[in-house]
């Protein structure tokens, strides 16, 4: 194993506080140097990975609980939202079959009908005219019978099709109206989040913002408000870190997950949007609007789950919209 105190990263000694991934890490950054191989994330993955195999097993086994942790299950999950996506194919493709039969059949009535009418016309005694009857009924009737099945096929497959539909828009995880994460992936993310700050003991945060209903209250029309929220939400993309989990909450309101950003942190990115969102100047209706946004703040603990963090900074969103101020934060019971 390395000897943290035989390790400087700048002039500085490692502490026994230390933990052994950060001396690891400096490790392969130095073997990187030395080599002089551009140190990117692709380089640096493959070195890590290939440096960890000469670690000690139990070292190595904490590093891979820690990605696997990192890594989640998404593979699982994509494969199942595959195999959604190719039953609702295929539930599609046998609906326009049978509803190619049913428009087939229908036809098919419309010239047998077609047919007899013709005959009638020409009917010279009554027999001949029973006889006619009694082949249309005997045709109808199975066209009908044909029909019948098909139009049950189509309602069973349009109901189960329905339901998958459903369990693939509850499985998405973008927004198609402003080009964020929605609801479900965010909370997902977070409640991940929380778990990896229960194992390894940093602090993330959590914002919720929304335009300012003294902003909103202008608009004459939910398009321009539509147009405002997606105003807001390019300047979240284009000032957010690769790290942070950016949402569509509903509502018009967005969610920032900071990851391994502490309440000082979230403030200050708070003010930053701010200063952003209301100094980006924006034509609407016909005039200027300056954008102010309000903040609901709180710092992630691992002692409470998604629901209860999320009702907090909710709470302080809508404190901070009653008070005028730009933010309020959740505080730590």
């Amino acid at each position: 194993m390395i000897d943290k105190k035989d390790i400087n990263v700048e002039g500085v000694a490692l502490n026994e506080a230390s933990t052994e991934i950060e001396v690891f890490a400096k490790k392969v950054f130095d073997k990187l140097i030395e080599e002089s191989v551009y140190p990117i994330p692709y380089y640096y993955s493959i070195y890590f990975f290939n440096m960890l195999e000469d670690e000690p097993n139990e070292f190595k086994k904490s590093v891979m609980e820690l990605i696997e942790l990192e890594g989640s299950n998404e593979l699982e999950e994509d494969l199942k939202f595959e195999q959604k996506l190719k039953q609702s194919f295929k539930f599609s493709k046998e609906l326009v079959q049978h509803s190619a039969m049913v428009y087939k059949l229908s036809n098919m009535l419309k010239d047998k009908n077609n047919s007899y009418l013709s005959e009638i016309d020409n009917i010279s005694t009554p027999q001949a005219f029973k006889n006619i009857l009694l082949s249309s009924k005997k045709n109808i009737e199975i066209i009908n019978k044909k029909m019948s099945s098909s139009l049950k096929s189509i309602k069973d497959l349009y109901a189960k099709n329905v339901t998958t539909l459903k369990e693939i828009e509850k499985e998405t995880i973008f927004d198609s109206v402003y080009g964020l994460y929605n609801k479900n992936y965010f909370l997902r993310e977070l409640k991940r989040e929380i778990k990896q700050i229960e194992k390894f003991k940093h602090t993330s945060s959590l914002i919720v913002l929304k335009a300012n209903d003294e902003v909103l209250n202008k608009l004459k029309s939910e398009k321009s408000k539509r147009v405002v929220n997606r105003f807001i939400s390019k300047i979240l993309l284009k000032t957010s870190r690769r790290t942070d989990i950016i949402a569509h909450l509903g509502d018009g309101i967005f969610g920032m997950l900071l990851k391994h950003t502490d309440r000082i942190g979230s403030m200050r990115t708070s003010e930053r949007l701010s200063d952003m969102i209301s100094n980006s100047s924006m034509f609407i209706e016909g005039d200027e609007l300056e954008v102010k946004i309000v903040i609901g703040i709180s710092e992630i603990f691992s002692d409470k789950n998604e629901v209860e963090i999320m009702d907090c900074t909710y709470s302080k969103l809508n404190e901070a919209q009653e008070e005028g101020l730009l933010y309020k934060l959740c505080e730590e019971q």
